[in-house]
């Protein structure tokens, strides 16, 4: 062995005391002990093993989507005190406070994610919807107006802005020119918003083969439309 020929070499025979049995056993266990009662310094002073901010947002983003609110909190926990200042682990955060219907803490979150990163769109959507949840309709119909006009583009922010103004009753026109193509687009908004129209009719059946479609077609993509959809409650809309 290494350890052992290395001794025998750098020692002279004679240097050699003379034990009494079971010393080597029980000095090894008192060594032992001492370690892991009172650990040595530099294990006290090492730097914890680097947190992948990715794996842990992607648990607590499942235990979100399991409904598992209270999991999903204290899995980002550890993502939230190495990466306070990342806005999509800010977000995750709100997202989950707003599930726990903590709306003040919700609304931190964003508003500092997107102080941190103004552009941040997750952010900048999740804070009008929690308007919306808060029945704050009229600044929620505003704020998505406001939305549109930076990102005119932007199918899910058409969809959002027509459910609120469809449950509202609000201007009628503007509702006309959401989605006024014939033509379904490249995602599941024309599809959902059809839908959306179809229930406010109260023709639940037309509806249905909207979502039916939609699914099909586009499969985990139609998540948060259905999901706003669900939350609108324009599926018990009466004729």
């Amino acid at each position: 062995m290494l350890w052992e020929s290395l001794t025998m070499t750098a020692y002279s025979p004679k240097t050699f005391r003379k034990f009494r049995p079971g010393f080597f056993g029980a000095a090894s266990m008192v060594v032992f002990l001492f370690c892991t009662v009172f650990p040595p310094v530099w294990a006290l002073n090492a730097a914890p093993p680097p947190l992948d901010v990715n794996v842990v947002m992607k648990s607590s983003a499942a235990s979100l989507e399991d409904k598992q609110y209270q999991k999903a909190l204290t899995t980002l926990t550890p993502a939230l005190q190495q990466y306070p200042n990342d806005p999509q682990v800010l977000n995750l955060h709100g997202a989950i406070l707003t599930k726990l219907k903590d709306y003040l803490g919700a609304r931190t979150c964003y508003e500092a994610a997107l102080k941190i990163s103004p552009g941040f769109f997750p952010a900048q959507y999740n804070l009008g919807s929690l308007m919306a949840l808060q029945q704050q309709w009229d600044p929620a119909i505003t704020y998505y107006r406001n939305l549109l006009i930076d990102q005119p583009n932007n199918e899910l922010v058409q969809y959002k802005l027509l459910l609120l103004l469809l449950h509202q009753n609000a201007d009628p026109n503007l509702q006309e020119k959401l989605f006024a193509f014939d033509v379904p687009s490249n995602t599941p908004a024309w599809y959902y918003a059809s839908a959306a129209r179809a229930y406010k009719k109260g023709e639940k059946k037309e509806a249905a083969k909207y979502l039916d479609v939609a699914k099909s077609v586009f499969g985990d993509k139609t998540t948060i439309f259905q999901e706003e959809l669900d939350e609108s409650d324009l599926k018990d809309a009466k004729k």
